[in-house]
């Protein structure tokens, strides 16, 4: 299986788009470390059990962390990192996805410092906290025994929001086009150590929180009549599409954004 004998950490892997993606990646073979916010504490067992069948899924462990505190963070990869040097057999740290966010909606002159930060600590200072811990993580494991490190890939969910400007999501398109710029920038620095940096970019997504911010129907059509296939993106193309860009064999994709929006953004 194409990632026996690898680790996946997931940030935002209990529900949505970090979920389908780390199904996708545990399906073929990936071992999963999946990272859920302590305010989802209560939701983790239904979204496993939702997610894999069981409560405790082989191969698949969770970290509570407030990614947006660096403390927080480093707590949780030293415990990846104990846990990492009992397991057997050994897996190697190869692949990061940041897919916590968080969107609120009102006009900009309505929206508070306070609201803006709601928006731009978990969708940009979030990744950056983590992606350092997963590069920090990944250039200071040793390679498997008679072998060579796996290419590292980090993975980001922006949005079409990082591409053209949304009615009253200022904040919001802020914080993702920030990502991008984040994005190239891991690209650029990390590179030489052997770790890709990409994003997609989705239109709405019919995530169980995307069928209830979209449940208008007059809201729903009008979104509707901009995206030229005529319809939002499932859950599974996100994933297929992350998935893609965590390929050994995708190396030289590096700092680039896949828009995944039916055409909307182009």
């Amino acid at each position: 299986m194409a990632y026996r004998g690898k680790l996946a950490i997931v940030a935002g892997g209990l529900g949505g788009l970090g979920s389908a993606t780390a199904k996708l990646l545990h399906s073929s073979g990936a071992s999963l470390a999946l990272l859920y916010a302590p305010f989802e504490a209560s939701r983790r067992d239904p979204q496993l059990e939702a997610a894999f069948g069981k409560p405790t899924p082989d191969t698949v462990r969770t970290y509570e962390a407030d990614i947006t505190n660096e403390e927080s963070v480093k707590a949780a990869f030293a415990a990846i990192t104990k846990d990492l040097s009992l397991q057997s057999p050994p897996v190697f740290p190869s692949i990061l996805i940041n897919a916590a966010g968080y969107v609120s909606v009102q006009p900009l002159v309505d929206t508070s410092a306070e609201e803006a930060a709601k928006n731009i600590l978990p969708n940009l200072l979030g990744p950056f906290i983590v992606s350092n811990a997963f590069f920090n993580l990944y250039t200071s494991t040793a390679a498997p025994p008679g072998g060579e490190k796996p290419p590292g890939r980090v993975v980001s969910i922006s949005s079409q929001a990082a591409h053209v400007a949304l009615p009253n999501h200022g904040a919001y398109c802020a914080s993702k086009a920030g990502l991008l710029g984040l994005v190239r920038s891991q690209a650029l620095e990390w590179g030489p150590h052997g770790i890709t940096s990409n994003s997609v970019s989705p239109t709405v997504a019919m995530t169980e929180l995307g069928r209830k911010a979209w449940a208008d129907e007059t809201k729903r059509n009008e979104m509707l009549a901009q995206i030229p296939v005529g319809r939002f993106a499932e859950p599974d193309e996100i994933a297929e599409a992350m998935e893609w860009l965590c390929r050994d064999a995708n190396g030289m994709l590096n700092g680039a954004d896949i828009r995944i929006d039916g055409g909307k953004s182009s």
